[in-house]
């Protein structure tokens, strides 16, 4: 396993490890549906819906990929793309229509495990790969219409500016890069992380530009606006940020992390507003309710944990 990520070894033994006591694989990524009436999550187990707010099983849905590591709804909410793939063999997207959880499409072209995917419109999206490739699927054609080269090493995350124009990536060669979406050229290239770069994600509708936020291995979170290639600001965490959201109004930004807490971050002060010890084990994944105070952590033994973001953060004890 030494051409693997990091962060992708240490999940493959943590699944190799729970299933040797018969228990739940981590979660890997998690997700509230469009109408916010069901989560969705995945993991070796598969694709399960959850019922909000319990979140009782409601459904599972068989993915062609065993390891699983991204899922995204489409803009118009009617499907769902899932990326994943066998390590060192095939990279998988599928995507299934939503919420009955039949296959429209696959595509098999990436050489190694998608590691993400995000939508450009209704019908095409990006997927970003361990085999350091960016492609870009249409739901009616086979082949991939584009194929984005520039990572040296595995693409871990990707997302959108606002107004679809520019796509970012980021992956375990340190850096954040920062293309045109409707030509893949690369605008630039963001270089401070001095270690891999697990996920990204561009804050909601605000003044002002854009701004980005990007968690690493080297325990920051960093803030940038990326149509100008500027670093605004930095915060570094206790423990290794593995997956990040922002709250629906942008004001404060919500980590899971290696130790299995989850941080709530005031992107302005830069400072961590309120910790909440979620998972006994790793936050591998965490979502953030569309309109309520409320953010889900997934991770270690298949454990799905709910925080409750206060409305006005208390400082951390």
């Amino acid at each position: 396993m030494k051409n693997l990520p990091q962060f992708v070894v240490a999940f493959l033994i943590a699944v190799a490890s729970e299933s040797l006591f018969a228990t739940e694989p981590p979660i890997t990524a998690i997700t509230f549906s469009p109408d916010a009436t069901s989560v969705v999550t995945t993991s070796q187990s598969g694709i399960r819906v959850h019922r909000w707010p319990d979140l009782e099983v409601q459904q599972t849905i068989k993915p062609s990929a065993a390891n699983l590591h991204a899922i995204a709804f489409s803009p118009d909410g009617t499907k769902l793309a899932v990326g994943g793939g066998n390590p060192s063999e095939i990279g998988l997207v599928e995507v299934f229509f939503w919420p009955d959880g039949k296959t429209i499409a696959t595509f098999d072209g990436h050489e190694d495990s998608v590691r993400s995917v995000v939508w450009k419109n209704d019908q095409s999206l990006f997927s970003t790969s361990i085999d350091r490739e960016i492609k870009l699927w249409q739901l009616d054609k086979a082949d991939a219409l584009a194929t984005l080269s520039g990572h040296s090493r595995s693409v871990n995350a990707a997302c959108f500016t606002d107004d679809g124009k520019v796509l970012v990536t980021a992956g375990d060669d340190q850096s954040v890069r920062v293309w045109t979406a409707e030509s893949g050229t690369l605008i630039r290239s963001l270089t401070q992380h001095t270690k891999p770069v697990h996920a990204l994600a561009m804050r909601p509708a605000h003044t002002g530009l854009p701004m980005l936020a990007s968690a690493s291995a080297d325990r920051t979170i960093r803030f940038w606006q990326p149509t100008i290639g500027r670093m605004v600001r930095y915060i570094r965490l206790p423990s290794e940020p593995l997956d990040i959201a922002w709250t629906p109004d942008g004001s404060l930004l919500v980590a899971a992390c290696e130790d299995g807490s989850v941080r709530i971050i005031d992107p302005i002060e830069v400072a961590i507003k309120h910790v909440d010890h979620a998972i006994d084990g790793w936050a591998y994944s965490v979502a953030v309710h569309p309109t309520e105070n409320v953010a889900l952590a997934g991770g270690t033994n298949g454990q799905i944990r709910r925080i409750q973001i206060p409305t006005a953060a208390e400082p951390s004890k």
